[in-house]
């Protein structure tokens, strides 16, 4: 086991993912520095109450633009998890996405390897083996940590958000090698999680739109108005504190023989919109909705509906030898699709301008 950092800077801490790493940091009695726009200083503090001097917060406007402040914010520090990346909200448009992931994780790096930074953790995901347009998403393949989909460079002008968003993790994740190889006393990481659901923390400020839902938008269609089945093939599940767990123990993970890349794969397992739907139906599952007050059935749609469902596999056994992560410790899917699907039911009742339902 690697020895323990002191101090560990953040990146992205109001995200759905950043906020949870946050957290799992504060609990485990290392002290954070979280980067974040001015907007959201006070509200990232207020999300942790109990920090109790632990958690500093620090603005920064645009991880591109004010690249000039990395030498100070990394002053001290130990390790950097790296979870910011912009991601496709309406209006956001391909070309930023692209060049701002990239920039702003290369201008990262440039820092980190000039300071006392000794471990860097981005946060990827499952989505840099596919090609970005997710054609092979119904391949029947198994993917592990040395997969990886050949592309070097795109022009984001020519590509919709969302290929740019898949080929900018497919890219940003290749500057942080290039770095390792760079910079062998510094320990590299990348941690690849499947769809990432799970609510959010009771201190954080609750998203007022559905697009703020990040992946569990995509369970909301389940129950939304006007859409008859959900569009897109459902992905491998896992909740965002098992992210945040698998980020945290990668702090102390042990060095692997040379030439091995630290690229973990997060997943609970595989969850298809037939599945999810049956087991909304059960009546154990039924009855937890009605104490709340919720009509789950009546909302589902017909599972005849389904389309193809995605086949591939997820092959996580580095994560479990490294950092002890075994399929049966993680948050089962069927719990963490409860526990979004009654949260965005009672977040229906607070913001019914906001609901498409």
């Amino acid at each position: 086991m690697e020895p323990r950092p002191n101090l560990v800077v953040v990146t992205g801490g109001t995200g759905h993912v950043g906020a949870m790493v946050i957290d799992q940091l504060l609990k485990e009695g290392y002290s954070v520095r979280a980067t974040t726009r001015p907007a959201r200083v006070d509200s990232l503090k207020n999300t942790y109450p109990d920090a109790n001097g632990k958690l500093e917060v620090v603005e920064m406007t645009d991880i591109v633009l004010d690249a000039g402040k990395w030498p100070e914010i990394l002053k001290g520090a130990d390790a950097v998890i790296h979870v910011a990346s912009p991601v496709y909200h309406p209006g956001t448009t391909a070309e930023y996405i692209y060049t701002s992931a990239n920039e702003g994780t290369q201008k990262l790096l440039d820092a980190v390897c000039q300071s006392s930074v000794k471990h860097f953790i981005l946060t990827g995901s499952i989505g840099v083996f596919f090609n970005p347009d997710f054609s092979s998403i119904f391949d029947k393949t198994v993917y592990d940590h040395n997969t990886w989909f050949l592309i070097e460079d795109i022009d984001p002008k020519e590509h919709i958000p969302s290929y740019a968003y898949i080929a900018s993790k497919i890219t940003s994740e290749k500057l942080v090698w290039k770095a390792a190889d760079k910079y062998p006393d510094i320990d590299f990481t990348a941690v690849h999680p499947s769809s990432v659901y799970g609510w959010f923390l009771k201190n954080y400020p609750v998203p007022k739109t559905i697009p703020e839902f990040n992946a569990n938008k995509f369970v909301y269609q389940l129950i939304e108005k006007n859409v008859r089945f959900p569009e897109y093939p459902l992905t491998p599940a896992v909740h965002n504190r098992d992210v945040a767990k698998a980020h945290v123990r990668a702090l102390t993970a042990p060095a692997l023989p040379k030439g091995q890349r630290k690229r973990f794969i997060v997943s609970q397992g595989n969850m298809s919109w037939v599945d999810a739907i049956e087991f909304l139906k059960e009546p154990a599952t039924v009855a937890k909705f009605k104490e709340r007050g919720h009509d789950i059935v009546a909302r589902l749609p017909d599972v005849s509906l389904a389309g193809v469902q995605s086949q591939f596999d997820l092959d996580a056994s580095l994560t479990e030898r490294v950092l002890g992560m075994k399929k049966e410790d993680y948050i089962p899917w069927q719990e963490t699709l409860v526990e979004v699907m009654l949260a965005m039911m009672d977040w229906e009742k607070i913001h019914p301008e906001d609901a498409s339902c």
